[in-house]
């Protein structure tokens, strides 16, 4: 009953990018586990992966810029790509943690408890992915600044601000689910996850210096 329970939890979580905007933000404003922060934050990082593919639609075929067309091309399939990969990553870390949440209320004595090491480590596993994908967004971000339509630097930054805040979001993810996974799966793999996100934090800020840097001189 206990493990049927947790399933519901997790099964009647509606898909974060199939929702409307305004749908969305009562789910998240909410009193239930989930979608929480660590879904804001995946759901900020897809904004900024999708508002830099809007300056690449305006950067591409400008004839000014048409020796860039390659590049403009992978940029563009990148951000694609990350927004709907961090939408999946924003259901994936509420259905986590919805999971999680539900394991911790059961008897320590039930056996569906079990499942809270596995559920304790994607909640740490989900925002690290969100990092790792934030940041590859801020290195793409860093290639298109010179090569952007430069009526449109004023939104890659905006682009650039949102995946850095993202990256930072989610390391609040990693150190509020960290101790809970180094008490259900090791100390060592809490400390693991710690650096890597801290890691993460420093890199996304280095590269949003040189974003704004780049628009700003």
């Amino acid at each position: 009953m206990a493990d049927t329970a947790a399933h519901t939890s997790v099964s009647t979580h509606a898909s974060i990018g199939a929702q409307p905007l305004g749908g969305l933000l009562t789910a998240i404003a909410s009193k239930t586990p989930a979608p929480g922060g660590g879904a804001v934050a995946s759901a900020a990082g897809a904004l900024a992966a999708s508002l830099a593919g809007m300056v690449l639609a305006y950067s591409k075929g400008k004839k000014s810029l048409t020796h860039h067309a390659e590049a403009h091309d992978a940029l563009a399939e990148l951000c694609s790509t990350a927004s709907c990969g961090l939408l999946e990553l924003a259901d994936a870390d509420a259905m986590a943690y919805a999971e999680l949440n539900a394991l911790q209320k059961l008897d320590d004595a039930d056996p569906a408890r079990e499942a809270l090491a596995d559920a304790a480590q994607r909640c740490v596993d989900v925002p690290l992915g969100v990092q790792r994908v934030c940041v590859s967004l801020l290195e793409a971000f860093e290639k298109l600044a010179p090569i952007a339509n430069a009526w449109l630097l004023s939104d890659l930054k905006i682009a650039a601000i949102l995946a850095e805040a993202a990256v930072r979001a989610s390391d609040c993810n990693v150190e509020v689910n960290a101790p809970t996974l180094g008490k259900a799966v090791s100390p060592e793999a809490e400390r693991d996850a710690q650096a890597k996100s801290l890691k993460s934090v420093e890199r996304a800020a280095e590269l949003l210096r040189s974003v704004e840097s780049a628009i700003d001189a």
